[in-house]
């Protein structure tokens, strides 16, 4: 059931970190929302860089566990429209980013290509 390469994950994981952080300034979003935005994207990112696969920088952590925080970071963006009663021109985004999210932890091998995960 695993078949995305922790390669292309992790390409996704800095798109979306990026995606998170430029999709207020793009819809105008203001107040909680813009900082709770870019602090997730920021987060992401951070432990992107600090995972123990092809494109980590310090590979610390590993595989099994930043799959776990990328669950937890869906489960944030799902509730995150309702706790911050988001606009709708960005509600669906955040909706499909953080269903996405899960469903690439779910399907991503555990694995890394020429690491120690």
């Amino acid at each position: 059931m695993r078949f995305i390469p922790t390669v292309l994950h992790g390409v996704l994981d800095y798109l979306v970190g990026l995606v998170l952080i430029v999709l207020p300034f793009a819809l105008g979003t203001q107040g909680p929302a813009l900082i709770a935005l870019i602090t997730l994207g920021l987060f992401a990112i951070v432990y992107s860089l600090f995972t123990d696969y092809e494109l980590g920088a310090v590979r610390f952590l590993r595989v099994r566990f930043h799959l776990a925080l990328d669950i937890v970071f869906g489960i944030i963006l799902l509730f995150m429209p309702t706790a911050f009663d988001l606009p709708a021109a960005i509600e669906w985004p955040v909706y499909l980013i953080g269903f996405f999210a899960i469903l690439l932890a779910a399907i991503t091998k555990i694995r890394a290509t020429g690491t120690a995960s």
